[in-house]
């Protein structure tokens, strides 16, 4: 909420440092004229010694974090009534500052209007006062009223820049303008060799909202080529490629940026494996993993040992797939991992230690295909002639609706004095 403080007491600090008016007059009429296309006729100054005495102090102590000491000399403005208009409108503007610094936007609002209803401030603070007025709408969330500001900002003005217009691209996103934050944002763009990040942001989300997915990569590739290096960019594109569904893509993307050595984060390794996941390349899922683990930039926590378990199976790599799901198991607060472990030691031909991790599954909890580990468990005991204990086991199956029928089946097979036939490994 305090990002504008800074500029802010900038702002009142280069106003009020001078000696006399006449000094100020003398200084502006030297100072490069940054509105030569203004459009309001600009005034000249006028504030009393004592006035400039007070404000100047009133301006160090909101500086130094001392909002509440320089109220009582702010009052002394107001209360003045010989005090000029230049003089209240920058006790009003000083004044937003303090209640800004307080969290009491809608007051900061108040007075920055107050400070431009008054209309004497030069036209350097006055539209300066007028910027600070639309940042505190957008702050306060009142966007409409940031964007109908900026709007007289700019008639005032006769210019735009860049962050005049991110501004205002940013408010009619807020108010589901997408179409219009695209394109004025663009324009934002276009003004600035190095655009703020966020800027970038706000066009992104503005055409995910409008699924241009095609447009939001052709943007990001044509600044990709500007800086091809640019990891941010990198990341952003492949998160276009993934909301439009284009894995391939995607993958192309974060794997090119991995072989130049621009992906270094744990996010971007496990993000791009399960992009080979999703493209059934699980191979190479478990390759970036590995890596990833072997580099100590993926941490071999739950989550990335649970994963890497599951691509290597889908790649038929029994060992990694067992060795994974063990160091899971070590660490997991539910039975799943152990249901898998217990799954790839079955079809190992491991028995007695796939019984071990499936009791264990069980006893854990929060499966997720509680049912099938019954079922896996009855399978267990059923190949070690354990009959009763398998029959106990599908019983328990029958009473989930996705094993119901199949531990049916296995009871009736069972009963009638016939071995039970193995069943083949499904990924």
């Amino acid at each position: 909420m305090k990002f504008l403080k800074l500029a802010r007491i900038a702002l009142c600090a280069a106003v009020l440092v001078f000696a006399s008016t006449a000094v100020i007059a003398k200084k502006q009429s030297k100072a490069e004229n940054e509105y030569p296309n203004a459009t309001r006729s600009d005034v000249k100054p006028t504030m009393s010694e004592r006035d400039q005495r007070y404000l100047n102090k009133a301006t160090d102590l909101v500086n130094d974090g001392k909002g509440a000491e320089a109220e009582p000399l702010i009052q002394k403005v107001f209360d003045n009534k010989r005090s000029s208009d230049y003089a209240k409108a920058f006790a009003h503007q000083l004044q937003a500052q303090v209640y800004w610094d307080a969290d009491k936007g809608d007051q900061s609002i108040a007075e920055y209007k107050a400070a431009i209803a008054l209309d004497a401030l030069p036209n350097s603070a006055q539209f300066q006062v007028i910027y600070a007025l639309a940042q505190t709408q957008l702050q306060e969330e009142k966007y409409q009223e940031a964007i109908a500001t900026l709007e007289e900002w700019e008639k005032l003005t006769g210019k735009q820049t860049g962050d005049e217009l991110a501004l205002k691209a940013n408010a009619y996103y807020r108010t589901d303008q997408y179409q219009l934050a695209v394109d004025t944002m663009k324009r934002a763009l276009a003004t600035d060799d190095e655009p703020k990040e966020s800027w970038n942001q706000i066009l992104m989300a503005s055409l995910f909202e409008l699924d241009q997915y095609d447009e939001a990569a052709n943007i990001l590739k044509a600044q990709l080529a500007k800086s091809p290096k640019d990891v941010k960019l990198i990341n952003q594109l492949a998160k276009v490629y993934i909301n439009a569904d284009k894995y391939p893509q995607a993958i192309e993307v974060l794997s090119k940026a991995k072989a130049q050595g621009l992906i270094n984060s744990a996010d971007d390794y496990v993000q791009l494996a399960k992009l080979y996941a999703n493209a059934d390349q699980p191979k190479e899922a478990a390759a970036t993993l590995k890596e990833g683990m072997e580099k100590g930039i993926v941490e071999s926590n739950y989550e990335n040992t649970k994963l890497l378990g599951d691509v290597c199976n889908q790649a038929d790599d029994e060992a990694c797939a067992i060795d994974a799901y063990q160091r899971a198991s070590a660490q997991s607060k539910d039975g799943n991992a152990d249901y898998q472990l217990g799954y790839m030691l079955f079809y190992a031909d491991r028995g007695p230690e796939a019984k071990v991790a499936l009791d264990r599954a069980i006893q854990k909890g929060g499966l997720r295909q509680e049912g099938e580990a019954y079922i896996l468990l009855g399978d267990v005991e059923s190949y070690a002639d354990n009959n009763a204990a398998a029959l106990a086991a599908w019983r328990k199956a029958e009473g989930f609706p996705s094993t119901k029928t199949m531990a049916a089946q296995r009871i009736k097979v069972i009963s009638s004095g016939v071995k039970l036939k193995r069943t083949s490994k499904k990924k």
